[in-house]
């Protein structure tokens, strides 16, 4: 009995579902198919649906160790869309209230950069050609401000600024005062890309809060977009000459230049501008999306989604060690000016030898990339030139750095050996020029007899004068070319390639290349002129046993999440130095000679001596013309007996080398102390080991 009622039970929800479920399916047809069209066409015609790019954020910057230099945080900017804010009336009410909002909250808005302005009694346009310029190819072309003119019928008046005010004002319904000029500001801007003249976007207010946020959406400010964006967070103020900046593309560059259009970019994308940032740009960059808005027709969003999502970019790891990075911008900030008295700049270059990556690369003055933008103005004018990046693109005579290029050329053609003399009587006559060593000049003395590694420790230049003479200046060039002397390093930064002397630059200078000019080549005068990279990674290649490498910024890139490596960077040998290895070692030697026989060196390097670290140098000064003091310039490796980096220091007016050698000195201090290693910072998503 029981069973037969369940049975009767069980049947009859079946036949409920049945029921219900065509039901369901008629409705659903009867929606979809015999009326969906009208349903469509309905809200179609009372709502608008635009496609917007969204630029994905950038991939993180860190250093050789995971630490975090530049990442992103989402920041809203207030963006002003006329089309959508009704007519003119309405347009300046609301960017009145908007002016007015931002003055409530004490906030800056953007300034539209309008080519009029007060001056005196009357108004002047901001330039002599408001309507016109001469391009590169010398055709005149139209100024954006003569489009918008013809665009919006005012008159292009170029001698009369005020006529041309005046349409411009009436026809917003303004009036000259205060706030009608600040509305018309705004409005200037706005209309440029409502007429389609300039693409790249314009931010009412960048980096908006909530409070700005909650009175735009509760006053329904019609054609106010609040809009998200990734912007560069900067987690040290170290290596701004490397790390670089970003900024919008120019419209010059998205069609010509660098034709960011033919790469996919948006034309209001954020690119690499400089440093690091533009260098690799192909990694940083993610992959835009593209964003699907709803509005109804007096513009309330409705609804926004994604139709395609955007990536972000790739993390890319540097070979910097950002700690030895602060570690000598603070040494060149402490010590420059007690050197030069303040009357130059510096430099310094921190290689590993055995790659030649770059570990610390600094110049002094530097500056904040946190602050760029704000402190451009005074960073421009500066006489010692912040903004430039000595370590990359400025070139020094070598002075005595140069004698190891030199020494090796001598010894490799068999001018002489390790142990064959010449002697210094202090001063040699040479095709009737008097030429004369440093010491003789100082006090009349002589070095008397010197070896190759004794001249390296004296740097006689009587010894090199000799030798480079006899090697001429084709050869010399020959072995400094060899160790990247003259020559692109290979770093995926702008650099200097910088000069060899001789024969062929005196004739592109209209010089005239007298024979005498070899021996002060020989010595790192003359028309030498190389960075202090170039420098640093001829030292070296020649500590590490001759192999020239490249120098490189790029250690791996991983993706966004840091889940999987897409590159690595290779080592690049781009030449070799052959030396024997006795011969080597005497010119390694006589560095070591220069440590424990000058004194000022000696003393700088005091603290390494006691801690049994052994270090080989060269100091190096070149007159730079006039009465002005020397430049400076330092080199070194450590440790002696196995080398694991060589440095540079270049100190603009510096005067002997051997006063910088304190700056060398307190970078090796920190490299071996091991502070910077005990801090490595665990990739996340990789393993410990």
């Amino acid at each position: 009995m029981k069973y037969r009622i369940f049975r009767f039970r069980s049947g009859m929800l079946a036949v409920f579902a049945l029921i219900m479920s065509a039901l369901f399916l008629a409705l659903l047809y009867d929606a979809q198919i015999t009326h969906g069209i009208d349903i469509d066409a309905s809200t179609a015609a009372n709502t608008i649906v635009t496609r917007e790019t969204v630029e994905a954020g950038r991939g993180q910057i860190t250093d050789r160790y995971g630490r975090v230099l530049v990442s992103n945080r989402t920041v809203y900017n207030a963006e002003l869309d006329v089309g959508a804010m009704g007519d003119y009336a309405h347009q300046v009410a609301t960017v009145r209230r908007l002016i007015a909002l931002c003055r409530a909250q004490g906030r800056d808005w953007n300034s539209g950069a309008l080519p009029i302005q007060a001056e005196g009694a009357g108004w002047a346009f901001t330039s002599d050609a408001p309507f016109s310029y001469m391009d590169e190819d010398g055709v005149r072309q139209a100024t954006n401000f003569a489009r918008l003119c013809e665009a919006m019928e005012w008159p292009a008046a170029a001698d009369d600024p005020e006529r041309v005010l005046d349409a411009m004002l009436a026809t917003f319904g303004l009036t000259g005062a205060e706030d009608g000029m600040e509305v018309l500001d705004v409005l200037y801007a706005c209309y440029l890309r409502e007429k389609e003249i300039v693409w790249t976007t314009w931010y009412f207010a960048g980096d908006v809060d909530i409070d700005f946020i909650t009175v735009v959406e509760q006053e329904g400010l019609r054609g106010v977009e609040i809009r998200t964006a990734a912007e560069r967070v900067y987690h040290t103020a170290a290596a701004a000459h490397l790390l670089g900046q970003v900024g919008p593309i120019s419209a010059e560059n998205w069609e010509d230049g660098e034709n960011y259009r033919a790469q996919g970019y948006a034309m209001n994308a954020t690119v690499g501008l400089s440093g690091v940032e533009y260098a690799f740009e192909e990694y940083l960059r993610g992959t835009a999306g593209t964003a699907e808005i709803i509005t109804d027709l007096d513009g309330t969003l409705l609804s926004e989604r994604y139709a395609v999502e955007p990536v972000a970019g790739s993390n890319v790891t540097l070979t910097l060690d950002i700690r030895l990075q602060e570690a000598a911008e603070r040494a060149l900030e402490e010590h420059t000016a007690e050197i030069n008295g303040g009357e130059g700049g510096s430099a310094v270059v921190v290689l590993d030898v055995n790659d030649s990556s770059v570990l610390a690369s600094a110049s002094w003055p530097t500056f904040d990339l946190s602050t760029y933008n704000q402190d451009y103005a005074a960073l421009a004018a500066d006489e010692l030139r912040p903004l430039y990046n000595r370590a990359l693109l400025g070139t020094y005579a070598p002075g005595s750095t140069y004698k190891l290029v030199t020494a090796t050329a001598a010894l490799s053609e068999g001018i002489i050996s390790t142990e064959d003399t010449i002697r210094c009587g202090g001063w040699m006559d040479y095709l009737g020029t008097t030429f004369r060593c440093w010491i003789y000049r100082q006090s009349g003395g002589t070095h008397g007899p010197e070896t190759v590694s004794d001249a390296i420790r004296d740097s006689c230049n009587i010894f090199f004068y000799t030798v480079g003479e006899q090697l001429g200046i084709e050869t010399l060039t020959e072995y400094a070319q060899a160790y990247g002397l003259g020559l692109a390093t290979g770093i995926e930064l702008s650099e200097s390639t910088g000069v060899n002397a001789g024969p062929d630059y005196s004739e592109r200078v209209g010089a005239v290349w007298y024979p005498g000019n070899t021996l002060s080549a020989a010595i790192g005068q003359s028309d030498n002129q190389f960075t202090p990279l170039q420098i640093c990674n001829y030292i070296a290649t020649l500590v590490n046993g001759g192999e020239r490498h490249a120098v490189h910024l790029l250690k791996s890139v991983k993706r966004y999440d840091n889940s999987g490596l897409l590159a690595e960077y290779e080592p690049e040998v781009m030449g070799e130095v052959p030396l024997p290895e006795g011969d080597r070692a005497a010119l390694l030697q006589g560095m070591a000679e220069v440590v424990e026989g000058t004194t000022s060196v000696r003393t700088a390097f005091a603290g390494l001596t006691e801690q049994g670290i052994t270090v080989g140098a060269k100091t190096g000064s070149a007159q730079v013309g006039g009465q002005e003091n020397a430049n400076g310039l330092f080199v070194c490796f450590a440790p002696y007996d196995d080398p694991e980096i060589a440095i540079c220091v270049a100190v603009e007016k510096g005067g002997s080398g051997a006063a910088t050698a304190v700056i060398a000195a307190d970078i090796l201090e920190y490299y071996f102390s091991g502070q910077s290693a005990l801090e490595q910072v665990p990739a996340e998503n990789e393993l410990l080991r």
